[in-house]
């Protein structure tokens, strides 16, 4: 039986956040140790359990080392020690038993001096096993890929949809070739294409034109070709890295051309850029709009620039304040982050009131703190809920104490905790309210939300002001990134 260790050390990192990347702020979004990692994983809807399903079917054990993963700020030199530590820890242990490596890793990840995290990740494992054991990794839809990445690893897999409702296929692809190569069945090639490009999120949407053409196109392209695999990654440009940014990437067999499948899928997507263009909506357009929807049901505006699951704070006002202005039955906040305006409303309970300062404590990029006085409660819960969503169906989540506060015609979630961006409507549901009661719904994300809410909203609506999550992206101070690169440069070349 082969032995494969596994790890799935997942980081998206903001680096213009003014946050602390601690260990308690990586683990917000999930942690798991050794003993427990597989039973963790297993039935789920990430790579691992991808990895983990493919592995019980082919009869592979598992060497099992940790899971974390969120978005979030820089990560602290410390907690990149600690954390990548314990994976090289049971690495070195297990080095002379095992015949394979399927790593579920980011793209995206940055740590104090360490921009590239995957990159750190891959050269140390090298370190520890050598050149000639097979290695896969799967890797997030926003990764900025490097090509060292790819000679460090046997296969990059990149998942395809964003919404990332893929990532269990992306695993078990991963696992499926790794076993191949193990057992000698082939011989595989990866490369990188670099694009002077930043896919914009926020038209980013695999589920909708533009990109689903671009990924049916990457797909058609893909079976031609009979590649083992071929991703176009968007990029994430909230990580001011000088390789921030697009790429093509192809998984061959040897000898099959990969390099150049990648450039030919990378003319493709350079060539069609203008397609993914942005119209940038400041809240109080985004709400016109809105309003101008004929018929029943509800309109949900997303404030993308106040991304939790970009690294934001998730206390941003600037939609929350529009709100607030237009005092329209029927519209609802769907979170803020203020512990404590959530405590003050648990204190009073349903029925009583509370004021102070809503929002806008992290910083001021996304928002002024908002006065409110004498708010009703509505609705109090514990928080904790389980997602619907089919990005990461049946995940316990935990927000935290959590109120529904009013304000005039404007309801508002009040959440403790930041442990994911909105999704789905399982606050709601925690609350005990319905979210057919509403017209306007304001969410924070920039494109997840869809995979719950486009089926079932009148129209998804994006919104952009200041925030380090902007789709705007003239309002960023970048400092290391590559120029030109394109939409911020229209001179830019590939």
């Amino acid at each position: 039986m082969k032995r494969v260790l596994i790890t799935s050390i997942n980081h998206e990192t903001n680096t213009f956040s003014s946050d602390i990347g601690d260990f308690e702020r990586w683990a917000v979004g999930g942690y798991c140790d050794t003993e427990e990692m597989i039973d963790y994983y297993r039935g789920g809807t990430s790579y691992a359990s991808g990895m983990i399903k493919a592995a019980d079917e082919l009869g592979i054990e598992l060497v099992p080392t940790l899971g974390i993963g969120c978005a979030g700020p820089l990560i602290t030199a410390e907690v990149r020690d600690r954390v990548v530590g314990q994976y090289l820890k049971i690495l070195k242990a297990e080095a002379d038993r095992l015949d394979g490596l399927c790593l579920a890793l980011h793209g995206a990840g940055a740590a104090e001096g360490t921009p590239d995290l995957e990159g750190y990740i891959l050269r140390e494992t090298r370190k520890t096993v050598g050149d000639e054991m097979p290695i896969c990794v799967t890797l997030d839809l926003h990764g900025n890929i490097t090509e060292e990445m790819a000679a460090l690893a046997d296969g990059l897999f990149g998942i395809k949809e964003y919404p990332h409702v893929d990532c269990v296929e992306a695993g078990y692809l991963a696992m499926s070739v790794l076993a191949d190569l193990m057992d000698k069945k082939y011989e595989i090639e990866t490369a990188v294409t670099k694009l002077p490009l930043f896919t914009n999120c926020c038209n980013a949407c695999t589920f909708n034109m533009p990109m689903r053409e671009f990924k049916e196109h990457v797909a058609a392209y893909k079976e031609e070709n009979r590649l083992v695999d071929a991703t176009y990654f968007h990029g994430f440009p909230y990580t001011d890295v000088d390789f921030a940014g697009a790429s093509a990437v192809v998984v061959s067999r040897k000898g099959e051309g990969a390099k150049k499948h990648a450039d030919i899928l990378a003319r493709y997507i350079w060539e069609n850029r203008r397609k993914l263009d942005v119209e940038l909506l400041l809240p109080d357009a985004a709400v016109d709009r809105a309003l101008a929807i004929p018929g029943e049901g509800f309109v949900v505006i997303n404030e993308a620039s106040d991304n939790p699951g970009g690294g934001c704070p998730g206390d941003g006002t600037w939609l929350l304040t529009e709100f607030l202005k237009r005092d329209l039955p029927g519209t609802i906040s769907d979170y803020i982050l203020d512990p404590a305006i959530a405590k003050a409303a648990h204190e009073a309970g349903v029925g009583g009131k509370v004021s102070g300062m809503l929002g806008g404590h992290f910083d001021k990029i996304h928002g002024p703190s908002v006065p409110i006085e004498g708010f009703e409660v509505i609705a109090l819960c514990d928080g904790k809920t389980v997602t619907k969503s089919p990005m990461g169906r049946g995940s316990a989540l935990d927000f935290g104490p959590t109120a529904l506060i009013r304000g005039g015609n404007v309801d508002i979630i009040v959440i403790s905790r930041l442990c994911r961006q909105t999704m789905d409507d399982c606050l709601f549901d925690a609350l005990g309210i319905d979210i057919n009661d509403y017209r306007l719904i304001g969410v924070k994300s920039t494109a997840h939300y869809r995979a719950y809410f486009q089926p079932i909203a009148k129209a998804c609506i994006p919104t952009n002001p200041a925030g380090i999550h902007t789709a705007n992206y003239a309002l960023l101070d970048y400092k290391n990134i590559k120029r030109p690169i394109y939409p911020l440069d229209e001179d830019a070349v590939f």
